[in-house]
C-alpha cells in the first residue's frame, strides 16, 4: 500500500514538473530548388510579420547558406504569424528577386493544465 502511494506521488510530481517546463519556440525547415547558374554563391532567407514587406540585403536576412545547401532550418521561432521568402546571390554580390512567399502561424503556447485530479484508495 505504501509503495503504491509513493508511485502515485512520484507520478504527480513528474506531471507538475513537466507541465511547468516552458517551450522555447518552434522549428521550421525551408527547402527550395537550386539555382543552376554557375556563379551562385548562396541563398538568403528573409522573414516578416507582414506579407510582402521585406527589407532585402546581406545584413537583413534571418539566415543564409552557401550554394549546394538548398535548405535552412530556423529554431526557437516565437509565437505569431510569419512570412518568408528566399533569394539567391552570386559571387559578385548581386541578389535575385524573392521566391514565392510561404507563411506559417507559430503557436507554442501550452494548453491549460488539467484540473480535478483525485485519488481513490
Amino acid at each position: 500500500m505504501l509503495k503504491r502511494k509513493w508511485e502515485i506521488f512520484f507520478m504527480v510530481v513528474c506531471f507538475v514538473l513537466f507541465s511547468m517546463m516552458g517551450y522555447a519556440g518552434d522549428t521550421k525547415t525551408f527547402e527550395w530548388e537550386p539555382n543552376i547558374e554557375s556563379d551562385v554563391a548562396g541563398y538568403r532567407l528573409y522573414q516578416s510579420k507582414i506579407s510582402g514587406s521585406y527589407l532585402f540585403g546581406e545584413g537583413n536576412s534571418v539566415s543564409s547558406t552557401l550554394a549546394g545547401a538548398e535548405t535552412i532550418t530556423l529554431t526557437n521561432i516565437s509565437d505569431g504569424e510569419y512570412f518568408w521568402v528566399v533569394t539567391c546571390f552570386d559571387n559578385h554580390g548581386n541578389e535575385s528577386g524573392p521566391s514565392n512567399e510561404v507563411t506559417s502561424i507559430i503557436d507554442t503556447t501550452s494548453p491549460s493544465e488539467p484540473i480535478g485530479l483525485s485519488i481513490t484508495n
